[in-house]
């Protein structure tokens, strides 16, 4: 950035142009040294061998395994009217007809002798 030299009278701009001619070059010695950080890395990472087969495991938390009971078909022995089995699970029942419910559904009502066998 070549501008006109500044009168010897003006101590500021003289000031100014001293700092900018200094920190154009050690802009280029930081290019410089940032060229050479990346030839250098780039030769460490190519001659460098990535193993793809021996890599670590990561670690697992094991978790019980649950398993879920198919839906199965009943028929209560009684009339049920806005039963709640579970949370905010309302059922009506009336005796006779075949329903297909969750096997929990079914669970409860079992032990409680409600089921038509």
């Amino acid at each position: 950035m070549a501008t006109a030299r500044k009168p010897a009278g003006d101590l500021t701009g003289r000031t100014a142009e001293k700092l900018a001619a200094e920190r154009d070059a050690e802009a280029k010695e930081r290019a410089k040294s940032m060229a050479t950080a990346t030839i250098v890395a780039e030769a460490e990472r190519t001659s460098q061998v990535v193993d793809l087969v021996d890599k670590p495991k990561p670690e697992v938390e094991e978790q019980p395994v649950v398993v879920e009971e198919a839906p199965r078909e009943i028929r209560v022995n009684t009339n049920l009217n806005e039963v709640v089995i579970g949370q905010g699970n309302y059922f009506t029942f009336e005796i006779g007809v075949p329903y297909r419910v969750p096997a929990f559904v079914a669970n409860h009502l079992e032990e409680k002798g409600l089921l038509w066998h």
